[in-house]
């Protein structure tokens, strides 16, 4: 008879691991105190990189400021049975079996203190999913807050990267706020379910089911009103059947991201006699479409209209159950 194959050994983590490993989405290795230690105090364990926070309940009764991924680093190496002394405000000490770790620690007196706003409201993660949609237009380096940032929008969010304005609706009832790019990217890696929310006039905190929470401050700048462009009528139809299978079949011989109409072709250069084409009935002539735009609303786009009016313009808007985005047109 065939011997039974030996079972893997179950691999597995202590709570205050697992609470200093969802704390390191703010934590870097090398930088400043505040962007490399964690405050561990009063049974919680919170990260503040000056932006976001991020802080998880922990068992542990301790007080301190300790380098985070090294100690997660610490934690990993140890079994079900370790013990934490604090030797001084420096040093946390680590040890489990024959494995021993001194991590470095900070003066409490010398980190800034990051406290979540109270949960006010339920929240779905249809929440997060519209988030992490809309926020790859976003970017966190942009001098204005338009492209910095997403708008909370009450039951939908929107950005923009001043080419393309994206709006994604999740249902939830939420208040108008400008949320940075840096907190977008963090929350759409976590993979937790969302429980409610908080805010503040200058904070917004997001609240998971095993109580963990994750912050972010807000920027003061507001959004322009965008409706006028947003909800101007326009005469979209289906999709065109072939629009994406002949995008496909022409992207890689564009040279610059860019494709082209003409008497329903699709061309990957203005010159037809040129790169490669694809017949693609329903796509107005003379129309430029940017690929990467494009391929930005595949997942979802029902309709589409290739000249719609916006003031003093045209551009591409398309539609989808939950969502909709607005391309300007090559200028």
């Amino acid at each position: 008879m065939a011997r039974a194959p030996r079972s893997k050994p179950i691999e597995t983590k202590s709570s205050l691991l697992q609470a200093l490993e969802f704390c390191s989405v703010v934590s870097e290795k090398l930088g400043s105190a505040y962007e490399t230690h964690i405050g561990l105090r009063n049974h919680w364990a919170i990260a503040f990189n000056g932006i976001v926070a991020a802080g998880a309940p922990i068992m542990e009764d301790i007080y301190c400021h300790a380098h985070n991924l090294l100690l997660i680093e610490a934690l990993s190496k140890c079994d079900e049975n370790f013990s934490l002394t604090q030797l001084d405000n420096g040093r946390l000490s680590i040890k489990s079996g024959k494995f021993k770790a001194v991590v470095p620690c900070l003066d409490p007196a010398l980190m800034q203190e990051a406290l979540p706003d109270p949960l006010i409201a339920p929240i779905t993660n249809k929440f997060k999913d519209a988030v992490a949609a809309v926020g790859v237009l976003a970017n966190e380096d942009a001098q204005h807050v338009l492209m910095a940032s997403v708008l909370m929008n009450g039951a939908s969010v929107i950005s923009t990267n001043r080419k393309v304005i994206y709006e994604y609706w999740h249902g939830n009832s939420m208040p108008t706020l400008s949320i940075p790019k840096a907190f977008v990217k963090i929350l759409k890696n976590i993979k937790k379910n969302l429980s409610g929310f908080g805010f503040s006039n200058n904070s917004f905190t997001l609240w998971f089911e095993d109580n963990c929470w994750l912050k972010t401050q807000l920027y003061s700048d507001t959004w322009p009103d965008l409706s006028s462009i947003l909800d101007l009528k326009c005469n979209d139809w289906n999709v065109p059947s072939d629009l994406w299978k002949a995008i496909d079949a022409i992207k890689n011989f564009s040279e610059d991201g860019w494709i082209f109409s003409k008497d329903g072709i699709l061309y990957s250069h203005n010159d037809k006699n040129v790169g490669a084409s694809f017949e693609c009935s329903g796509v107005p002539n003379g129309i430029s479409l940017f690929i990467e735009q494009l391929e930005l609303v595949k997942p979802w786009a029902k309709t589409i209209d290739f000249n719609a009016p916006i003031p003093n313009g045209q551009c591409i808007k398309v539609f989808g159950n939950e969502a909709r985005c607005i391309i300007a047109h090559r200028l």
